[in-house]
């Protein structure tokens, strides 16, 4: 069987290019006439004189060392072997026409010429069949698309690419049976980059989801993130919540989008929950009150921000900007317990008057609500309520931001986890950090947030209404102007008569708690924010706070260090002792009536066993196994990177019955 196979391989790869091996064999029969043509003009039977014969045959000579060091140069590229076969048949050649040339024909001769050209043919044909690909790597992957990258390199201004968006994109294909995610590999991807000689994270692989074999390479040899751009202002200030916020831009300087209510016309699903992971001094503040400036300049729109750790470091200028503010970790929990309630309400009125969603410019619809939640781990812990939100807020007009540091089990639960909307990661601890988050075929394609807060306001963003191949293309937030971003949203709202002194007192559905609640009528009080009693809480030393993203951004050019998540209990395990753990963690999420799973929730078992054991790719690959089988536990589901649970067929009624 596995002969008929590799028959069937064979005659497939000819087909596919035939012209390799038939030139072989017929270079050789040419190679014959020739020496009979040189044999009758010069050879052994023009009679030539020893002078005569002494200089043609050091030409033939000279000639065929010429061939044979050329055919030994070029096959530089290739396999040891292929190059080795083509050597000999170059070498077997150029014998048989000296040897022709100057001895003569005769039966014997030309037979044993035939056979040794048949042998190297073969040779050649089964070696490039077996071991060699007979293509230089070096000539067609990396000759052109090298000058062009070193032409990019050499213009060094951003602004004006002369290719796609500042990118060198080109087309790769693999060879029948060949799989294209083998380039997506982080030692393939440095090998390129090297050869090219660009920023590691400047090389993506995007897969063609319509077959494995091809793809498109993308290399970005300017690091345009480097030096984040200027804040360019609110983006649509008066306008509705509907239209875009602009909080950053891809590595390629165009806008990353950010799309609040959904579009059923468009095809554009509304986020709902949107998960902001990062590290201390990633940025995440600084991108939060971005985003609440943003959407608190829409004239739809309804902001509360609320962060029960370090709130009252906030300006107050943009505390009193908001619709509610709140910087107690009980007054946000039940303010989050009110929005349950306040959703089948907002139902009740966007369904009365036949809209099946939040539609922006409808008079008939409420407000569209923005909820911000820093520091978000503290009111995670009541998973029961923000899985209930996640489920039901999309469609009747309200966002939720989860801002975290950290992605484990204990501070972002699975439940959590499967029903957010959109994600946005920041500088993390490493790679499996940010996997935790990110979807596989992000990390797949090249996307490694483990600059930690090296580069503040980096990050990878996967949002509904952006192009899936984009999501592992690095963006960076714009440069912090804090004062700026407040400024212009106080003259946006003074234009409009909302001033923050004169707007109302916070709405009821925020309980007041010992009067830690912010009052409109001490808004005007310079030393407010020195009043003892105001003091900050105490930091947890499990999540200090931000670095100020107020002071000037300095980008240190230090060597990247490679962190790696060590084993638990510093056991290694066995590849069948780490497939029993993601068995029996499925089996528990299927009695607890779970129907869903993706590589993120298995992050638990990445902490016991260490990320050098299991790393995301490994994941995917176990997730993988589990779908085929006689018994498989999942399958695939139409969400990228999402395995549905397989459940138990249910037993009859009658099954026992006598």
């Amino acid at each position: 069987m596995r002969g008929g196979d590799l028959a069937r391989g064979a005659s497939y790869e000819v087909k596919g290019n035939p012209l390799p091996y038939l030139v072989p064999p017929a270079a050789g029969l040419a190679n014959l006439i020739l020496a009979g043509v040189l044999s009758r003009m010069w050879g052994a039977y023009a009679d030539p004189t020893v002078w005569q014969v002494a200089w043609r045959a050091g030409l033939i000579l000279a000639c065929s060392a010429v061939i044979v060091w050329a055919t030994w140069g070029v096959g530089r590229a290739r396999k040891i072997e292929l190059r080795a076969a083509s050597l000999l048949m170059s070498i077997c050649s150029c014998g048989g026409l000296f040897v022709l040339t100057f001895r003569g024909f005769s039966f014997d001769s030309v037979v044993v010429y035939l056979l040794v050209m048949v042998t190297t043919s073969v040779l050649l044909a089964v070696t490039k069949l077996l071991r060699g690909h007979g293509d230089d790597a070096r000539a067609n992957l990396f000759g052109e698309l090298g000058e062009r990258v070193r032409e990019l390199q050499d213009v060094g201004a951003t602004g004006k690419p002369k290719e796609i968006e500042g990118r060198i994109v080109t087309h790769a294909e693999m060879l029948p049976g060949g799989d294209f995610g083998s380039l997506a590999k982080p030692e393939v991807r440095t090998a390129i980059a090297s050869a090219l000689d660009v920023p590691v994270g400047g090389v993506r692989m995007i897969r063609d989801r319509n077959t494995p074999r091809t793809g498109r390479m993308e290399v970005s040899p300017v690091d345009m993130l480097e030096n984040p751009p200027a804040w360019p202002g609110l983006s649509a200030p008066g306008g509705s919540i509907g239209e875009p916020i602009r909080f950053g831009v891809y590595q390629t300087g165009a806008p990353i989008p950010l799309i609040l209510p959904g579009n059923s016309k468009a095809g554009r699903n509304a986020i709902g929950v949107l998960i902001l992971l990062g590290q201390a001094g990633s940025g995440k503040t600084e991108l939060q009150l971005t985003l609440a400036a943003e959407a608190r300049s829409r004239i739809d729109a309804e902001v509360t921000y609320i962060d029960g750790r370090k709130g009252l470091q906030l300006p107050a200028e943009f505390r009193d900007a908001m619709h509610t503010f709140i910087h107690n970790a009980d007054e946000g929990e039940r303010y989050l317990d009110g929005l349950i309630p306040e959703v089948a309400k907002r139902a009740g009125q966007i369904g009365g008057h036949g809209h099946e969603q939040w539609t922006a410019g409808c008079g008939k619809c409420p407000p569209f609500r923005v909820v911000i939640v820093d520091e978000a781990s503290k009111f995670i812990e009541a998973e029961d309520t923000l899985v209930e939100l996640a489920e039901s807020i999309r469609s009747v007009g309200m966002f939720l931001l989860l801002g975290i540091q950290r992605a484990t089990g204990d501070r972002l639960p699975t439940s959590v986890r499967t029903t957010v909307g959109g994600v946005i990661c920041m500088g993390v601890k490493d790679v499996a950090e940010g996997g935790r988050v990110l979807s596989e075929e992000t990390i797949e394609a090249g996307a490694d947030p483990g600059w930690k807060n090296r580069k503040p306001g980096a990050l990878y963003a996967e949002l509904p209404g952006t192009d899936p191949d984009d999501w592992s293309l690095p963006g960076r937030t714009f440069r912090p102007d804090r004062d700026a971003v407040i400024g212009e949203l106080l003259d946006v709202l003074a234009a409009r008569g909302e001033h923050p002194a004169s707007r109302p007192a916070a709405p009821a559905t925020v309980p007041a708690a010992g009067g830690t609640s912010q009052r409109a009528d001490d808004s005007d009080d310079p030393d407010r924010d020195n009043d003892p009693e105001l003091v900050p809480p105490p930091i947890d030393p499990d999540c200090p706070p931000d670095e100020d993203p107020h002071e000037p951004i300095t980008v240190p050019a230090r060597r990247r260090i490679p962190l790696d998540l060590g084993p638990e209990d510093g056991r290694q395990y066995t590849p069948t002792e780490i497939r029993e753990m993601f068995i029996e963690a499925i089996m528990h999420a299927r009695s607890k009536g779970v129907r869903t799973v993706r590589p993120s929730n298995f992050a638990p078992i990445v902490g016991r066993v260490g990320e050098e054991g299991l790393k995301p790719p490994t994941i995917s690959k176990i997730l993988k196994e589990f779908c085929g089988g006689p018994e498989p536990l999942l399958r695939r589901s139409d969400d990228k990177g999402v395995y549905e649970i397989i459940q138990p067929e249910p037993v009859p009624a009658y099954a026992g019955a006598a």
